[in-house]
């Protein structure tokens, strides 16, 4: 694929288009319902977008209704608008439309039987007037073969994995070239004053490489620069300058050979310099020469003197050699600043308050989250403290509960609409102490009936385990178990005669405890070939 010509207008697009419905409603809804929503962001930003889809709305039908709720004032807001009004009043942008569509042929040098497709790209290519005014330009009805929404970004992501070493893709040669023109000059001036220095003329194709031989002796400065400023309005024309130097030239004749690249992505670079001084030497031949001057096979070259003439570089013939003078050369630095780019320290800063925006970002929602967790928590005690918690709180505590909980919600709604993350923890922390021990004891209830069963299986087990053994470990293993069975006796009637709303007087944890205590105090006993250990010994 070859680019011939490049046309456009920057500050024209869909957005456009949709300025103009905003503007149309914005008036209309502040004479029917005296709201003015360009004081208002909030509602600027609800009326924009409900236009957008408007616009797409009236891209298939000859009117649609918009309808907005709560825009501003708590007014709800209607209107209605035809596809012919619209167009009305987009005929400004739509007569620009005209402007790079003629430029573009114009440029191209193309006649309008020579094009083959006109092809649309992007959602605001689907207006039907956009189609009518292509289809009266290029004498013929535009496409849309393509997927006008996503193509552009399918056509970066295939470059991307062109320009990867990662992805291998099927060739497809794309020979491009710039839109504008660019210039290199001096410090003594342009360097092409036959081309109003111009070096890379408005579609010329790159990569590029050009050389320029400039006669200097001392450090100089070259500047890349917009040759048009008109093509690109709002931007400043300088693109990027370029030290070259210091030279240590010992004589006044000394040429300077600077090679300027327009690269792959369409940038201007200088790729090196070269300080060119005459000096006696007896066996030098051409050779040499031409192999240091040879530039890769897949770029455009061309040689630039002061004197503006464009000549690609020759050599006498290979294998003469030339006696009495050389060529001496030496690299000279270049160093390069950005004219339209961050600087370093403007760089830096713009990180710092990237990352403190990251940082604000992450403490917004981790506080909306706390704040989230208060509210459900309100809402959650509220209802299980009247039901499943029930019976276990007596009727003080639930009142104390339930007015603390109401107190917390109304402070939500009222003062705590805005509060740090750290009230909104702290809130939550004052509201389980109340409610922990209440939730405590309805869930070790049901732990508790689960650890006592699992203490009677483990007695059950060691005493079936012990009938087997002799007569002394068979008796010191239901020892255990007796004094583990009348335990949970004990504490089994003590609780069954508390009521729930009180501290039970054995936890579930303590009976697990009870139970892992016996198990290896049985398996010790029955797995040991010795006499039985004391209590004491067990707990070492």
């Amino acid at each position: 694929m070859k680019i011939i010509s490049h046309a456009f207008d920057r500050s024209l697009g869909g957005r456009d288009f949709d300025e103009v419905l905003f503007n149309h409603f914005a008036s209309q809804f502040k004479e029917q319902y005296n709201v003015d929503v360009h004081t208002n962001i909030k509602a600027s930003v609800r009326l924009r977008a409900s236009c957008e889809k408007l616009k797409k709305v009236l891209s298939a039908n000859a009117e649609a209704p918009l309808n907005v709720e709560c825009l501003m004032d708590e007014k709800d807001v209607r209107g209605l608008i035809k596809r012919e009004v619209f167009e009305k009043l987009s005929s400004d942008l739509l007569e620009r439309i005209t402007v790079p569509c003629r430029k573009v042929l114009a440029d191209s040098g193309l006649t309008l039987d020579k094009i083959n497709s006109v092809e649309l790209v992007g959602s605001g290519s689907r207006i039907p007037a956009i189609t009518r005014i292509l289809a009266s330009i290029f004498n013929r009805e535009p496409s849309r073969t393509i997927n006008a929404s996503e193509c552009v970004a399918r056509g970066c992501a295939l470059k991307c994995a062109m320009l990867s070493p990662i992805f291998r893709v099927r060739e497809y040669e794309v020979q491009d070239s710039i839109p504008v023109s660019i210039g290199l000059s001096s410090d003594k001036g342009p360097v092409c004053t036959l081309s109003n220095g111009v070096l890379f003329p408005k579609g010329h194709p790159f990569p590029s490489v050009k050389i320029l031989t400039l006669h200097r002796t001392n450090m100089f400065n070259m500047e890349a620069f917009y040759v048009n400023s008109n093509e690109l309005p709002g931007l400043s024309p300088q693109l990027n300058t370029f030290t070259i130097g210091p030279i240590l030239s010992h004589t006044n004749t000394a040429k300077v050979k600077v090679r300027v690249q327009l690269n792959l992505h369409g940038i201007v670079k200088l790729e090196s310099a070269v300080l060119i001084e005459d000096q006696m030497d007896n066996s030098v031949t051409i050779n040499d020469y031409a192999q240091s001057d040879q530039m890769s096979s897949g770029e455009n070259i061309a040689e630039v003197s002061d004197n503006a003439q464009l000549d690609p570089p020759s050599a006498p013939s290979a294998g003469v050699a030339r006696r009495g003078r050389g060529l001496k050369r030496l690299e000279i630095p270049i160093s390069e600043s950005i004219c339209n780019g961050v600087q370093r320290d403007e760089l830096t800063k713009a990180e710092e308050k990237e990352r403190w925006l990251m940082q604000q970002d992450l403490k917004m929602e981790q506080t909306k989250d706390r704040k989230n967790a208060l509210e459900a928590y309100v809402y959650e005690m509220r209802d299980k403290t009247l039901n499943t918690y029930r019976s276990f709180a007596n009727e003080l505590d639930r009142e104390e509960i339930s007015r603390k909980l109401q107190e917390t919600e109304d402070w939500l709604y009222e003062d705590g609409m805005d509060e740090s993350e750290n009230v909104y923890a702290e809130k939550l922390e004052d509201l389980r102490k109340l409610v922990d021990p209440i939730e405590n004891r309805y869930k070790d209830e049901e732990a508790r009936v689960q650890a006592k069963s699992d203490l009677l299986k483990c007695i059950e087990d060691n005493r079936t385990a012990a009938a087997s053994l002799p007569s002394i470990k068979k008796d010191a293993v239901t020892d255990e178990c007796n004094k583990a069975e009348r335990w949970l006796q004990e504490k089994s009637q003590q609780q069954d005669s508390l009521p729930k709303d009180v501290d039970p007087v054995v936890w579930s944890s303590e009976i697990r405890r009870k139970t892992e205590a016996l198990e290896a105090t049985c398996k010790y006993m029955i797995r040991s070939n010795a006499s039985t250990p004391s209590r004491d010994d067990m707990n070492e």
